[in-house]
């Protein structure tokens, strides 16, 4: 989280409440660690509502 923090320039306790990759799919929750998501992905996005099927998930990140 720290690491996600310091790169997105944000405080770690937002990184904390925000991220929660439970309901992610595995290879997305990869590429937030790979620093490999598409530019356009915020966490943000990622973090309100995200799709519960996660092959809408790949979609709307362009995965």
């Amino acid at each position: 989280m720290k690491e996600i923090a310091a790169r997105e320039g944000i405080d770690n306790s937002y990184v904390s409440r925000m991220a929660n990759p439970t309901p992610l799919a595995p290879d997305i929750v990869a590429a937030i660690l790979d620093d490999t998501l598409p530019n356009h992905v915020t966490l943000f996005d990622l973090a309100v509502g995200p799709p519960a099927l996660w092959d809408e998930q790949r979609e709307q990140v362009g995965l």
